[in-house]
């Protein structure tokens, strides 16, 4: 008798997002910027870059101040809420691998600083489990893998990465070959990544 796949693994997500992954994914995101200022290129030079995890929180476009439930970008009337999800989104994901590289090098980053860059990632998660609809705001499944791993409760967080997943695999279907865009195959590479260096075990875990 087959069992059906476990949405609380990680080995089920890699299993599911690893068809679409980018087998020889470059350095850095393939990212079409929507213009100079646009706060996902410096999160990622941020993230590919020496700089530590305190420049996070002085990248141009990071919201200011405040606690709990809350993006890591400031609202911007200039953009459509697509854009800015996208822009939100990829920041996030940046900003998710940096910490899981500060947590894997253990005492080279102050603790206190590695547990606040996690609150924020965690406050950002939670904000966008309430305000985010995952199937239309983007077609780039971005910070799937902090969803899971930073979301509470964690059916919710399974939902919604599930619906961003859909929504990649439903903007696979109408391009000519059926697969994603060359950015979500980078992005779905850097997932698998990043969940198989996390270990076969529980989301979250």
């Amino acid at each position: 008798m087959q069992h059906p796949p476990d949405p609380t693994s990680r080995a089920t997500w890699e299993g599911l997002l690893r068809p679409f992954a980018d087998a020889q994914p470059t350095e850095a995101p393939p990212i079409h910027p929507f213009g100079d200022d646009d706060p996902a290129i410096a999160a990622w030079a941020w993230c590919l870059g020496p700089d530590d995890l305190e420049a996070f929180r002085e990248l141009p476009g990071r919201r200011r101040g405040g606690g709990g439930p809350r993006p890591l970008l400031a609202t911007r009337d200039d953009l459509a809420i697509e854009v800015w999800t996208e822009c939100e989104l990829a920041v996030l994901h940046a900003g998710f691998r940096r910490l899981l590289e500060s947590e894997a090098r253990g005492p080279a980053a102050p603790v206190a600083l590695v547990e606040r860059h996690r609150r924020d990632l965690q406050d950002a998660v939670a904000w966008h489990l309430e305000h985010t609809q995952p199937d239309n705001a983007t077609t780039h499944p971005w910070g799937l893998h902090a969803v899971l791993e930073l979301g509470t409760p964690t059916a919710e967080a399974i939902d919604h990465a599930g619906s961003m997943l859909h929504a990649m695999q439903a903007a696979a279907v109408m391009t000519p070959d059926g697969r994603p865009d060359p950015l979500s195959r980078w992005i779905a590479a850097d997932l698998v990544r990043t969940l198989s260096s996390l270990g076969p075990g529980p989301i979250g875990g």
